[in-house]
Formats: C-alpha cells, structure tokens, sequence
C-alpha cells in the first residue's frame, strides 16, 4: 500500500497545471496578520498589541493603513519611495534584533529610522510606516482566497534579505553573488551610451528549476523581461532567447514600440489568450507588472512600495479568475506568495536553517505571503509541514521548486538528486491536495465588484486634468500622473536590464 507522501505526490502528478504568482516587498503579518484579528483564530497572526519603541523610548505599536484613501492612516502621507523601509541584509539583521521593547523582532522601527537619508525628510510621525497593516477591506481578494482556500502562515522568504537573492533562491534554489561585472551578456553593449555602464544591474547565473521540464511544459508571462532571464544565463543567450517559452502577461498592456522591438525574444499570444485556446503549459509563472509608466493604465501592480496594493489585488484576481474560468479548473493549483517582506513588521522569528544549507545565512527570511488555491486544495490554515520537529525545513520558496519538479519532471527523482540540497529536503504541497475537487467553493461576487469599480476609479484617477483658467499650473493626478516619474530601486534595475536586452537584439 503507498505511503501518504507517495499519494500526495501521485496527486501532484494528476494536476495539469501549476501557476506562480510572487510578489513583491510585504510581510506576513503587514499583509495577512489581520485574519487573526478578524475571526481566523488559527492563524499565527496579530493580536494588536504588538510594537516595536522608537529611538525615543516610545512604543509605535502595530495599526491599520488605509489604502482606499492611498494614505497612511492618521497621516495625510501616501506611502512613498522614500517611505520604502530597508530590506537588506543589515536592515533584517536590525529587525530580528532584541532590546528595543520586545523579546524578539523588536527592530523594525530603528532600522527604518536607520536607513533614512537626510534628504526623505521623515519625520517622528513617520517612524511608524514599518509597523502598519493591511486589512480586509484593503485586501479583499486576498480575505476570499484564505477563507475558501489554503493559507499557510509559516512561509518564509529564503534568505533574510532583498529581492533579488530571494527571487534567484525562488528559480534556482541555491543562492547567487551578481555576475554582472565580466559577463559576456554586456560584451554585445560595452561601446553603447548609458547601456554598456550597468555593473549596478543583478544578473545571476544558477541552473534554474526550467532545465529540469521540458520546453513545452512550462512558459513565463510578464510585462517586463521575466525574472528568470536574470536569474539563469541559459535564458538570456542572445543566439537562442527561447522566446516560445517567454510571453507577455496581457498584451493589451504593452505599447508597440515595446512589442516590436522585444518581438525576438517573446513569444505570441499571452496568458489570457492561452488559457482561452487551450494552451496554457504545465508550469506557468507568473511576474508581476514591475515598471509600467502608461498614463492611463494601472500602475505597477506588483505591491513594492509606492504601488497601490488595490492594482496588485486587482491583478491576483485577474489570474484566480481566469484560472476558474477554464476548463481545466478542476485540475489547477495557483500558488501566490512574495519574495521577501520588504521591510514591514512581523512578529515571528525566522527558524534557524539546516547546517548543511548552502547560504552566507544562519536563518531564512522573514514570513511573507502564502496563499494556495484550488479546487482540490483542502480549506485550512497551514503552519509548519505535516511532522515538523525543530530544526526541519520549513516552508519557503524552495517548496515551490520541489513541489513543481514532483508534479512535472519526467523523473522526479533524478530531477531532484541534481537539485541543490535545499530543494532536496523542502517541504512540497502535495499533502494539500484532495482525491476529487471541491463543490463548497462561494463565488466571489463582491471581490469582482469591488476589483471592476477600483479599476474604474484607477483610470480615472490617472487621466491628468485640463490647465485650469488663468493659471499656469496642470492639476495633477493623485496616484503621480503628471509628476516627473520617480521609479523604485526594483524598477530601475529591470528597465535597465529590458533596456541591455533590447540594445543586444538591435545591435548583434
């Protein structure tokens, strides 16, 4: 008789398809920690008397935003650049830290307070940015998803700190140094203006979990160059692009000037299209919209800070329902989670790494973000893998690698012996999964509503209005239209890199 883990890997490999959603910059409790407060006792989230005391002694203890009004409730300042808390490796080191009011994590607001530069201008009534959250009147996507589905409150990010080694941790499952400076990639662009002087830009080179599948099995959709161009050199050969295997998430979102000249490098159709002619992959990964600088389209919709978290709602249900929507419904596990918490509090302590882990890092990351959902997807609240002991692996997005090699490499196991160690002893969602799909799922009518009306008021709100009579001043939009662009550090890093691809493609 097969074991209970050979059945839920029998499960995963019954699934015809699994979608990737990572977002960016959030924190478990910034983001979801209000479930506990709102009648979802089991999860590992807020109480409300969490805090952290600022460099005056004062407690800033944990509060709601307020995202409707795009504001920092009980202050009239939007969250800003400049309000964007440190998510390095100093910084988290910072944040773990003790002495600052609370047995552990007691170091959000100091290293926020830390790393502000003369020129941001924050002042004491804006020490509390790091130690705000979101509520479900904020998230109202993400409250249907973790009330029909699966939400696991013990995902980690895999390393404590930024994006870019959590995202290659993500694809790869190993971590990476940046390979930027002495690639052949830049050697097509060293006499180029501006281009051939991007040694800032990341660009690794780990054999990411793709090599393992076949072409045909898996595609990524982005807005951007995807991810995993940066991650793995295999994809960012200008001789062979694989641009089948790359496509764009919503076409309608892209200019023409972008289409053309990423023509060599991406694929037709797009996600919605696919899923339309049936021909969404085995393995979809889905980026988010990083950089987008259209006046009247959404924003980025990726959630790294200043984006509106509503645009980034809005694009978790454009996926969700699609995926609902096609006929293989009943046959798909969308998993949505971040790549690391950007900064914002939570009050769970990261769980030391195995010793074998092959990382500069004692820990893993701070908890972000982990929703999974199906129809056979079991509606719980998932802690720690089934049997944990201390000391075992833990959720983290290794647990994304293991779970898709399990469910779609020819041969799982040989796929895995070549994985790094990390992917080898993490723990896959297969023991999620039902035998038969589930019937108990609530449509989510008053989501559509609210996703259908903020898209409205979106477009609006970005259409800069007329110069009033008898002045010399435009009227500006409140979400930026009309203001000089000011880009995240996230955003000025993959413009550079879809800048370095398109100057390659134009001069070979």
């Amino acid at each position: 008789m097969p074991t209970e883990d050979q059945l839920s890997v029998q499960r995963l490999r019954a699934l015809k398809h699994i979608v990737v959603v990572m977002m960016e910059n959030r924190s478990f409790d910034h983001m979801l920690g209000y479930l506990k407060l709102e009648g979802m006792d089991d999860v590992v989230g807020l109480t409300g008397a969490e805090f952290n005391v600022d460099l005056n002694g004062n407690e800033i203890a944990v509060h709601a935003f307020d995202a409707e009004a795009a504001k920092v409730q009980r202050h009239g300042e939007a969250l800003q650049k400049r309000l964007d808390p440190d998510h390095s490796p100093k910084g988290v080191q910072i944040q773990l830290g003790n002495g600052f009011g609370s047995a552990h994590n007691g170091g959000f607001v100091k290293s926020f307070i830390d790393s502000r530069k003369p020129d941001d201008k924050v002042t004491e009534d804006l020490w509390m940015v790091p130690m705000g959250y979101y509520t479900s009147k904020d998230v109202p996507v993400y409250d249907h998803l973790a009330r029909q589905y699966c939400v696991c409150d013990r995902w980690y990010s895999s390393i404590p700190g930024d994006t870019w080694p959590n995202r290659v941790f993500a694809v790869t499952g190993a971590y990476g140094e940046n390979v930027t400076k002495g690639n052949k990639f830049f050697d097509h662009l060293k006499d180029v203006p501006f281009v051939g002087k991007l040694a800032g830009m990341p660009l690794y080179d780990k054999p990411a979990f793709t090599r393992h599948l076949r072409d045909e099995q898996w595609r990524w959709y982005s807005h951007d160059p995807a991810t995993l161009r940066l991650a793995d050199s295999a994809y960012r050969d200008p001789d062979n692009p694989m641009r089948s295997n790359f496509s764009f998430f919503d076409r309608r979102m892209v200019d023409w000037f972008t289409e053309i000249i990423e023509k060599p490098i991406v694929g037709g159709g797009c996600f919605h299209t696919d899923i339309a002619n049936g021909k969404l992959p085995q393995v979809t990964w889905i980026d988010p919209n990083f950089v987008d600088v259209s006046v009247l389209e959404s924003a980025s919709n990726d959630d790294h800070p200043p984006s509106d978290i509503r645009a980034g709602q809005e694009f978790v249900f454009q996926v969700y329902e699609a995926l609902r929507r096609s006929p293989d419904w009943e046959d798909t596990l969308l998993i949505v989670t971040y790549d690391e918490h950007g900064g914002f509090y939570d009050h769970v302590m990261p769980p030391k790494l195995h010793p074998d882990d092959d990382a500069p890092f004692e820990t893993y990351g701070i908890r972000v973000p982990a929703l999974i959902v199906g129809p056979r997807v079991r509606r719980q609240v998932l802690h720690e893998p089934d049997g944990a002991q201390p000391g075992d692996p833990q959720f983290d997005h290794t647990s994304l690698i293991k779970t898709i090699l399990l469910a779609a490499a020819d041969d799982p196991d040989a796929a895995l012996a070549e994985a790094p160690g990390r992917v080898q002893r993490a723990p896959h969602l297969g023991g999620l999964l039902l035998d038969e799909p589930r019937t108990d799922v609530d449509d989510p009518r008053n989501q559509r509503n609210l996703m259908e009306a903020w898209r409205l008021e979106a477009r609006q709100r970005r259409e800069v209005q007329p110069i009033a009579a008898g002045t010399d001043n435009r009227s500006i939009a409140p979400d930026g239209a009309g203001h000089p662009l000011i880009l995240t550090d996230l955003q000025v890093e993959v413009a550079k890199f879809s800048r370095g691809l398109k100057e390659v493609r134009l001069n070979p």
